[in-house]
């Protein structure tokens, strides 16, 4: 039997670890959702080409760039950054380069969601036991690790021992193996050599493998798995505790049947539209099909096209 001594003693020590934990852990925003509130502010697609521009900014010499850019655009949008106050929680140059990871999007919440599926919907109980089942699946799967391609237009000059220069286009960086370090900062961000990187790596006759972070390998993969989901009996083979009764929240009921689908954007594609790819067959342009087509001839070339016709046949007779 667990006593109320014990549930005391347990939620202190939650939340003195609240108090102390939580405000130092590493948290970041999602840029999607930021960007959402951007554009109400300042709409037009440039302003919201720059505010990605900044968000996916790797290192400080282009997060600079960006920010000039967004001044010339308008002065009063750089205020409304600086509201979001600490950089590391939205521009990818600011982020941990321990944490080997450079993503500003909750895309894998998304993902996580649509795994659910309609289980999501279930009640707290029954919701963990599915998400349990789908955990059973995945370890159950042997997946490796994706390889990665790069288009290298770059080229290697040596500088000294281990020490290269790079030329992209108009652009000179500077890479170091022995460090493990390249100027626009992605080899440190993500742990994954860049195009930059990979120039040099192959101009000095090496695997581009061997330079890139424990935390891609396969051991490591595997290892995020390793561990076992003990298998649960049914509720009511558990063990009866003597836990304060938690009661769920008073909710309102809507009228209509409760939905299961998020709620999109308002420049998030309606799922079911029709994709923008279509092609029409007549005029060989995107966006519409035959019979949405308003083209044509026009009674110009119609009136040429008849002329023509009709003197060719002439002359055939």
């Amino acid at each position: 039997m667990i006593g109320p001594s014990y549930l005391i003693d347990r939620r202190s020590g939650i939340k003195i670890a609240l108090n102390e934990l939580w405000p130092t852990a590493g948290r970041r925003y999602c840029c999607k959702h930021l960007s959402a509130n951007w554009k109400k502010k300042y709409p037009g697609p440039l302003m919201y080409a720059l505010f990605w521009r900044a968000a996916n900014a790797t290192s400080l010499f282009k997060f600079k760039k960006a920010m000039e850019a967004i001044d010339d655009a308008n002065p009063t949008a750089r205020e409304w950054l600086a509201d979001i106050r600490d950089q590391s929680r939205w521009t990818k140059y600011a982020f941990d380069p321990n944490v080997c990871c450079d993503e500003n999007k909750t895309n894998f919440v998304e993902s996580f969601n649509a795994t659910l599926g309609v289980d999501r919907c279930k009640p707290n109980l029954k919701s963990m036991k599915l998400n349990k089942v789908h955990l059973y699946d995945r370890y159950k799967e042997e997946s490796e690790v994706p390889n990665f391609r790069l288009k290298i237009t770059c080229k290697a000059f040596n500088s000294s021992d281990g020490f290269h220069e790079i030329k992209d286009g108009k652009s000179t960086l500077c890479v170091s193996l022995n460090d493990r370090t390249c100027m626009c900062n992605t080899w440190q961000l993500i742990g994954i050599p860049c195009k930059h990187d990979v120039r040099v790596i192959l101009h000095s006759s090496q695997d581009p493998i061997r330079f890139c972070s424990d935390w891609y390998s396969c051991k490591m993969y595997k290892q995020a798995y390793a561990s076992t989901i003990r298998s649960i009996p049914d509720p009511e083979h558990w063990p009866k505790m003597q836990f304060p009764l938690i009661k769920p929240p008073m909710m309102k009921r809507a009228i209509g049947r409760p939905t299961k689908n998020r709620k999109r954007e308002a420049d998030e594609e309606r799922k079911g539209k029709r994709s923008k790819t279509v092609k029409c067959s007549r005029r060989k342009e995107f966006g519409h099909n035959v019979k949405t087509c308003k083209g044509g001839l026009t009674a110009k070339q119609k009136k040429g096209k008849k002329t023509i016709s009709t003197s060719s046949s002439s002359k055939a007779s």
